[in-house]
């Protein structure tokens, strides 16, 4: 079957086996009176409970923070924890770890405008760092293919996604020569829009100014944030370390749909993602766009100096400038101009923050996914209220949306939508989406080579090395295929996958969010492909063993054509969904059609 849809990230996924074991509502900081109102109502707590029940969720953490003056302290805080946060059964507390994924971005940005504000940095340099700063100017090694956004770029496109970069999200992964070698890749990666012509969003833009601590301070990213942020709000749960967190016992599972494809209508088994996906160091690899590790308690305190436009919850004083606050949350870029419901405005993007208003209420806000983990941490700037949303559950997106709307509701004595069953059936447009894809032909024609002759190595300057693998009964591969094919990952592809119906590859694809790529046989020399991340040889070589492991992306979709088989000019293009969701698909064929293409590798 081939089909054109794919285009969700495949950062999003899945998992199994449930508790009904339900933490309290927790105590607020201060002692509680019943002078308060309760922000977290017995309604919005039935709606958690009864929606992480029907969803068949995992777990759930929930923080609300409004400023309220004749509260102790000044702040009304309360949060709410629900179900497990490991497979163990250990429930969620509001001191539960969680990955917080792009909401990360936040912590880049406002990192950024503290250099941009550092007076002392400026005088040593004999120049200021402004959000207008080029990044050729300042980044190592920066460019891209277009040669006019590689002279425009700026600090302030980089962080409103307005490069002309496609996501490109697959070309993460950690380098021998770390970020900097990243970002002399980027002049590799093809773009799919002109220079601050669409909104198109780029992790990878992100990743890049992770160095600027490094190039300015001699400092490392998240030591600087580390000092200047963490450390001032007392957030010492907060990491960039995954062996930190794992230490302090409190990370939660992520939990994720294990052989999940549907396209064929299979829902596929919930299951925990243990151990964390991200190991042995390769979470750099996206610590300004992803990497924050957090707790509703020290998010609570975060969107406190957030509210505070800057300055401490508690003492007033600055942590970071009101005007750089304020400039990371004013958009800059405009998303696609139609509103999905009739509550919401059209959203404008700043530095890793989106702005948009619900009902007359105007919103800041940032979502994040990654695999086995779904966060919303979202404020109202001028009704004096931040709603914290974490859930370990990487299919928990909506549910944790539904119950911030309830939340925002009842605060604002507004009638409530009936959020649940709006994104029930949102879910199942999804699902009927991704089943309407085009079927194999009956007579499809054989490629104009053997599948044998795929067994070659192709390249890619930031995508690296592919070598597919045949899998046939019949066929004899390289010794190095062989030791592939036998090895649990490959075994559990093979599972999910309709080898004994359709000519199959593997290839092996060991990047920041994959491990193999599978392609199976459409028509003529055209293949279906699809990302896969699997979990099996990381589990066996931690001493987890193979068994409960997880494989996610069977049905994020998209083409590769393997072009001039055999004569000059011989590659594979990646195209129709490979780049990302939102990217607009290259014109022409062959190599042209390609959103990246790997040419056949000349050793000599």
């Amino acid at each position: 079957m081939s089909s054109s849809l794919s285009r969700a990230l495949v950062a999003v996924l899945l998992c199994t086996g449930f508790i009904s074991q339900i933490c309290a509502l927790q105590q607020p900081f201060y002692t509680a009176d019943s002078r308060y109102r309760k922000f977290i109502s017995p309604n919005v707590d039935a709606l958690a409970k009864s929606m992480l029940s029907s969803w068949n969720s995992s777990g759930l953490a929930v923080a609300v923070v409004r400023r309220d003056g004749t509260a102790p302290g000044g702040w009304h805080r309360e949060f709410a924890s629900y179900e497990i946060a490991k497979d163990d059964g250990t429930p969620v507390t509001p001191d539960t770890l969680f990955s917080i994924a792009s909401n990360s971005k936040l912590f880049l940005a406002l990192s950024t405008g503290l250099l941009i504000s550092n007076e002392t940095l400026a005088q040593e340099r004999g120049s200021k760092v402004a959000w207008n700063t080029k990044a050729q100017d300042i980044l190592p090694g920066w460019g891209l293919m277009d040669e006019v956004a590689s002279r425009g770029v700026n600090l302030q496109d980089m962080m409103s996604h307005r490069t002309g970069m496609a996501p490109h999200d697959f070309s993460l992964t950690v380098l021998p020569g770390g970020t900097p070698e990243m970002i002399s890749t980027l002049k590799y990666l093809r773009p799919s829009a002109e220079f601050r012509e669409v909104f198109q969003y780029s992790n990878s833009m992100y990743e890049s100014l992770t160095v600027l601590p490094l190039t300015l301070l001699n400092q490392s990213f998240e030591a600087y944030v580390t000092e200047h942020l963490f450390n001032p709000l007392n957030m010492s749960s907060s990491t960039y370390s995954v062996k930190d967190a794992e230490a302090s016992g409190q990370l939660a599972h992520g939990f994720q749909w294990t052989m999940r494809d549907l396209t064929r209508g299979i829902k596929g088994a919930r299951t925990a993602t243990i151990p964390y996906y991200s190991r042995n160091g390769s979470e750099k690899a996206y610590a300004g766009a992803g990497g924050v590790i957090s707790s509703a308690r020290d998010l609570s305190i975060w969107v406190s100096m957030l509210l505070n436009t800057g300055r401490h919850p508690e003492t007033n004083e600055t942590v970071v400038p009101e005007h750089v606050v304020e400039h990371v949350g004013t958009g800059v870029t405009v998303l696609p101009g139609r509103t999905s419901y009739p509550e919401f405005s059209p959203t404008v993007y700043g530095c890793g923050q989106a702005r948009y208003s619900y009902r007359g209420h105007e919103i800041i806000e940032h979502g994040g996914s990654i695999p086995g983990f779904m966060t919303q941490i979202t404020r109202y700037p001028n009704d004096n209220l931040a709603i914290v949303a974490l859930s370990n559950d990487g299919d928990g997106g909506l549910l944790a949306e539904a119950v911030k709307w309830r939340i925002t509701d009842e605060v604002f004595g507004l009638p409530p939508i009936d959020w649940d069953t709006r994104y029930r059936k949102q879910n199942e447009e999804r699902d009927h989406a991704m089943r309407a894809v085009t079927p194999r032909p009956l007579g499809a024609q054989t490629p104009s080579a053997p599948f044998e002759d795929l067994e070659k190595t192709y390249h890619h300057l930031a995508y690296g090395i592919l070598r597919p693998c045949y899998v046939s009964d019949g066929h004899t591969s390289s010794s190095s295929c062989s030791e592939m094919l036998s090895g649990p990952d490959a075994k559990s592809i093979l599972a999910a996958s309709e080898h004994d119906l359709v000519p199959t590859f593997i290839i092996p694809f060991k990047r920041d969010l994959s491990t193999h790529i599978l392609l199976t046989y459409f028509d003529k020399n055209v293949f279906n492909a699809s990302i896969i991340w699997t979990n099996k040889e990381s589990r066996d070589a931690e001493g987890y063993g193979t068994e409960g492991g997880v494989l996610i992306g069977l049905d994020f979709k998209f083409e590769v054509e393997w072009v001039n088989p055999g004569e000059a000019g011989e590659g594979l293009a990646f195209k129709r969904g490979f780049w990302g969701a939102g990217a607009r698909e290259p014109e022409g064929e062959g190599k042209a059609s390609a959103e990246a293409w790997f040419e056949l590798y000349d050793s000599s």
